[in-house]
C-alpha cells in the first residue's frame, strides 16, 4: 500500500448506472459490451492502449455510477459513443496486485472494493464510511494486461 499524489488524468469509456449490477454483484455484461464495441477497440488501438483497461466507481450519497474503459492521460480526441471523466490531481492510496487479468473486473464489486478499503484502513488510511460523502468519491482499478498488474486507487483529497 502506498500514498502518493497522482496527476490529473482522463478516464475514457462509458458509465453504467448501479441498477445494471447483476445478481453476482458484477458488471460483467457492461464490461463485455465495451470489449465488443468496435469504437472502443479502435480508440484503444489508435492510442496505443490495447494492454490497458480500467473501471471506476463514482460514489454518490445514495448510489454510484460504474465506469468501464481506460485511463488515457494524453488523449485529446474522444470518439462519439465514448465519454470522458476528468479525475483531478489528488492524493491517493493505492494497492497493487500481480498475476491479474480481465477476469479481475468480473469479481463481485462489493467484495472487491470492501477488501481493498479494509486493507487501506488496516494501514492507517482514513476512509469515509460513505465514500459518496467525500469530495473525491472515486475508486479506480487500472489493469495493465502486459504486466498482469492491477492497481487499485482510492482518491483521498484533491490537490491544487
Amino acid at each position: 500500500m502506498n500514498k502518493k499524489v497522482l496527476d490529473k488524468v482522463t478516464f475514457v469509456g462509458r458509465p453504467f448506472p448501479d441498477s445494471l449490477i447483476d445478481e453476482q454483484k458484477t458488471f460483467t455484461q457492461a464490461n463485455m459490451q465495451m470489449e465488443s464495441d468496435p469504437v472502443f477497440q479502435k480508440f484503444l488501438k489508435d492510442n496505443n492502449l490495447e494492454n490497458n483497461r480500467a473501471n471506476m466507481v463514482v460514489f454518490g450519497p445514495e448510489n454510484f455510477m460504474y465506469w468501464y474503459g481506460v485511463l488515457a492521460p494524453n488523449v485529446e480526441n474522444i470518439p462519439g459513443g465514448l465519454m470522458k471523466f476528468e479525475l483531478p490531481k489528488a492524493k491517493v492510496a493505492q494497492e497493487e496486485s500481480d498475476n491479474q487479468s480481465l477476469s479481475a473486473f468480473s469479481m463481485p464489486l462489493n467484495a472487491t472494493i470492501q477488501a481493498f478499503l479494509k486493507k487501506l484502513i488496516e494501514n492507517g488510511v482514513k476512509v469515509y464510511e460513505n465514500i459518496g460523502d467525500s469530495d473525491t468519491p472515486y475508486v479506480v482499478q487500472d489493469l495493465d494486461l502486459g504486466n498482469k498488474k492491477l492497481t487499485q486507487t482510492l482518491y483521498l483529497k484533491a490537490s491544487e
